[in-house]
């Protein structure tokens, strides 16, 4: 008998079927326990089985930034298109870096090698990020906002203070470190008047958050810097948290240990709200 830890989901389920740019059925299920297993668990399983339930070993995860919006997971190889643009597949966007598991801790690390602000790395030590000495990102659908390990976030609150002189600051709004009066800083739409955050991965690509994904506006007149001090003991250095990817597309691809992602879709028009959960027809 083989056994392992994991995280049990108690609710009601709907699956559908999609060809990529629309639903072609469901089905639904009724207060049903259900959880992910690690691979040892299914070593019986026969060669020709994909996955769990033929799920594939790829599957892509989109969170929509508002509850009046659906988000999406999808367990297929793509395409994945999102209105309201006509052929738009959120594959054609996605950077790559290698992703893996670790047996101590549920869920998928990236290698995180720095953080910086307008182009400008933090100050952090040499081994900051390192993975053995509790460092590199774990992504979470979780926890709320990033939650960083203390020297990490404080280097960050100094650079970002620097790089916003001259917007007005706000009382502090717990749980964050840095607020801001949005008066000062709003502007067309979504995009807002502050820095560029760019996640520094270990193959040499980035990892950039926009405004929309960085600042949170707490009321109507304080938007505050949407990361969290984890303290010093933290067991990760960096828990990517869901704000910081809403509206940004992950492709998390099992078979060769490796993770799409997009920058915001924001920009190209569309979001994790857009996919078709209409049913359409073949044409």
């Amino acid at each position: 008998m083989s056994c392992a830890v994991s995280q049990l989901t108690y609710k009601d389920f709907s699956l559908y079927w999609t060809n990529g740019r629309f639903r072609t059925g469901s089905m639904g299920f009724s207060q049903w326990y259900a959880s992910s297993a690690p691979p040892s668990l299914l070593q019986s399983l026969p060669k020709e089985a994909i996955g769990v339930g033929a799920f594939s070993w790829k599957f892509a995860l989109c969170l929509a930034s508002s509850s009046r919006a659906h988000g999406v997971i999808l367990f297929s190889d793509g395409p994945y298109y999102l209105l309201p643009l006509t052929n738009f597949d959120a594959a054609g966007v996605l950077s790559y870096t290698p992703s893996h598991g670790d047996p101590q801790s549920l869920g998928y690390f990236i290698n995180l090698t720095g953080i910086s602000i307008n182009g400008k790395a933090t100050h952090n030590t040499w081994n900051a990020f390192d993975f053995h000495v509790n460092g590199s990102a774990r992504l979470s659908s979780t926890v709320p906002y990033t939650i960083l390990r203390s020297d990490i976030n404080n280097a960050i609150l100094k650079k970002f203070e620097k790089a916003t002189r001259g917007i007005s600051q706000a009382k502090k709004v717990a749980p964050f470190s840095l607020c801001f009066d949005t008066a000062t800083i709003r502007s067309r739409g979504h995009r807002l008047r502050i820095p560029q955050i760019n996640l520094m991965l270990g193959n040499g690509v980035q990892w950039t958050i926009h405004g929309s994904n960085s600042i949170k506006q707490v009321n109507n007149d304080v938007g505050c810097l949407a990361f969290v001090d984890g303290g010093k003991m933290a067991k990760q250095a960096v828990v990517i948290g869901t704000y910081q990817i809403e509206n940004n597309f992950l492709l998390f691809d099992l078979d060769q240990s490796r993770l799409g992602f997009s920058t915001s879709l924001l920009p190209y028009g569309t979001s994790c709200g857009g996919f078709n959960f209409t049913v359409g027809s073949y044409f």
